[in-house]
């Protein structure tokens, strides 16, 4: 399923208008939440084209995940049981096959327009300036430069994540959920935000924490398209708590943007 030009650009649009006028909360760093933030045509047409579990690579084999020793992770650990695709790296995205491949190779460059990036980018406009060190906001296009990578994501029951502040390289990271095997309705399965007991505390590297370190503030709700981004900085910590009720299923994309100046 190919996108046709022009509706790709009315996605666009729809898109960016809803990150230009969500609302962000700035403690303990800058993130918020957008309700139904893909179209609902592009909504229900994930679900649809979703990809089939072998087309799919786990944390550890991709090697995208380390402990505070700076050490890969054993065949059981909890960070194990999620699976990835990465769709802006073109070896990745061509083992998805047939339709399937067409629409996402179609939804990732929706995702991918400029009109979306200097959506996200003019959100957290107040806190790049500052990182940056930049005198206008003007600056944020000028002088700088944006990579986006794109993650499709499947994680399982047991699957959990430390808190960390993530690549040192990311500006900006969007997830965005699309289905999971619980009931329709509110839940503290998204991602959730985290301050350590440690006052002060800040970590340059994105190295995975231990919860026990921290305190939980704030839990995304993982509902079908919602949106939860947030301003990557030394203290934006975030994971995901472990699931302990039952069996659940997730699937969901990690939008990343990486920015450096000229």
């Amino acid at each position: 399923m190919l996108v046709a030009k022009e509706k790709a650009i009315n996605f666009e649009s729809e898109i960016a208008y809803k990150v230009y006028n969500s609302k962000l909360n700035f403690y303990p760093f800058a993130h918020g939440q957008i309700e139904n933030f893909l179209p609902a045509e592009l909504i229900n047409a994930v679900i649809d084209h979703w990809p089939s579990q072998k087309e799919f690579t786990s944390n550890k084999d991709s090697g995208s995940v380390h402990n505070t020793e700076g050490e890969g992770i054993p065949e059981d650990h909890p960070y194990n049981f999620r699976h990835q695709i990465a769709l802006t790296d073109k070896q990745e995205i061509e083992n998805i096959t047939g339709e399937n491949f067409e629409f996402w190779k179609s939804f990732t460059e929706i995702l991918c327009s400029r009109k979306i990036i200097n959506a996200f980018i003019a959100l957290y406009a107040q806190n790049l300036v500052k990182r940056f060190n930049l005198k206008e906001f003007n600056d944020l296009f000028k002088k700088m430069t944006y990579v986006p990578r794109i993650h499709l994501i499947h994680d399982k029951t047991n699957y959990a994540l430390g808190p960390h502040t993530d690549n040192e390289g990311k500006v900006i990271v969007i997830l965005i959920y699309f289905e999971s095997d619980l009931e329709e309705g509110k839940n503290s399965l998204g991602t959730s935000v985290y301050i350590p007991k440690s006052p002060g505390f800040s970590c340059t590297r994105g190295i995975h924490h231990k919860h026990e370190d921290f305190i939980r503030v704030f839990s995304a709700n993982f509902q079908k398209n919602n949106a939860f981004s947030f301003c990557r900085s030394d203290k934006s910590f975030h994971g995901v708590e472990k699931v302990q009720e039952r069996s659940v299923e997730r699937k969901l994309l990690q939008y990343s943007l990486y920015g450096n100046l000229k």
